[in-house]
């Protein structure tokens, strides 16, 4: 019996060490695989990322696009960078169109603003809505100015109020085309207070402004750093800020809201991935813009351009495309844009 004791003291002993031996290996099998996993999640991007700006090089978009980029490819992992690709044309859906049927892997995204997201869907031409895209990170707010010229004979928006109110249909204004953000802005100015203004659309911001300067309108709509440089020359002057929120270098100019009037048109700019690129991407993405964003050569380029950053994460950046696309969308069938 002693024996017989021994021989099964041993032979247990033996099958617990190599159980305890197999399971130690699978577990560092699992530790392995995790690891692995783990490595897989951080192993992007391996190539240059191209981002999509929907409009030509050279206005509002493109600028805040090639500043925040620069600096965002600071902060990419593996010492990759993202590379500016302006594809302008049907007033922004031509661009986010290529966003919109990318392959959802990271490696080509798009700088949206409302007019492409929140507008353009509703017109029915676009292949996308306004939840067709996984939101990264929103970057700018930007509220939009009525201005008119330094000569005008309106110093303060009561003396235009009142003007356009004796004189309905009379006053001209220009905006960056019809259907846009500032044209619907205006009209939201014209249903709030009960005044009748003439739009007249051009191919931009900066034709309006130059059609405005040589008086050929007599108003014109625009988002701040689209006039900015005729602004501090003295050569315009804004009357009245029809976005929910001011910025430091127009602080003095008046709120529609603060006059009495529900008038709060912003235009926000921020980055769009093709639906379902995965969370572990967006989360790269997100991370290295919003490092961009608090960068402080970053902030001082957005100073000189007249804008302030203005961040929101994923959810809260769809949460304001959803809003903005509603809000334009009652506004677009009041004004009769749309059915």
């Amino acid at each position: 019996m002693k024996k017989l004791f021994a021989i099964v003291t041993v032979v247990f002993t033996l099958v617990a060490a190599g159980c305890s031996q197999h399971a130690t290996q699978s577990n560092g099998n699992q530790t392995a695989a995790g690891a692995q996993g783990s490595q897989a999640k951080t192993d992007y991007p391996t190539k240059p990322i191209e981002i999509i700006v929907p409009y030509a090089p050279g206005g509002g978009t493109d600028s805040a696009a090639r500043i925040l980029t620069t600096a965002a490819s600071k902060y990419l992992p593996n010492g990759q960078s993202i590379v500016v690709v302006n594809k302008p044309g049907g007033a922004a859906t031509i661009g986010m169109t290529e966003v919109f049927k990318a392959k959802p892997d990271g490696y080509k995204i798009g700088m949206t603003t409302t007019g492409a997201t929140s507008i353009q869907p509703h017109y029915g031409k676009a292949p996308y809505s306004h939840d067709s895209f996984q939101a990264v990170i929103r970057v700018l707010s930007v509220p939009q100015v009525l201005v008119v010229r330094a000569d005008a004979p309106w110093k303060t928006f009561e003396e235009w109020l009142e003007y356009v109110k004796a004189n309905p249909d009379k006053f001209t204004y220009g905006t960056a085309g019809a259907g846009h953000t500032a044209h619907l802005a205006m009209e939201a100015l014209n249903m709030a207070a009960g005044i009748k203004t003439k739009h007249v659309p051009f191919d931009g911001a900066g034709p309006a402004v130059t059609a405005l300067i040589g008086g050929h309108v007599e108003g014109a709509v625009v988002q701040v750093q689209e006039a900015k440089a005729q602004m501090d020359a003295g050569k315009i002057r804004p009357l009245i800020n029809v976005g929910s929120s001011k910025v430091e270098a127009y602080k003095d100019v008046p709120l529609a809201k603060e006059k009495g009037y529900d008038v709060q048109v912003d235009v926000y700019t921020g980055v769009l991935a093709p639906k379902d690129t995965p969370k572990e991407i967006v989360t790269i993405l997100h991370d290295a813009f919003k490092k961009a964003m608090e960068d402080p050569s970053v902030i001082e380029q957005f100073k000189k351009l007249g804008v302030e950053p203005a961040y929101a994460g994923p959810e809260d950046f769809q949460k304001d495309i959803t809003d903005s696309f509603n809000r334009n969308g009652e506004i677009m069938k009041k004004v009769g844009l749309i059915q």
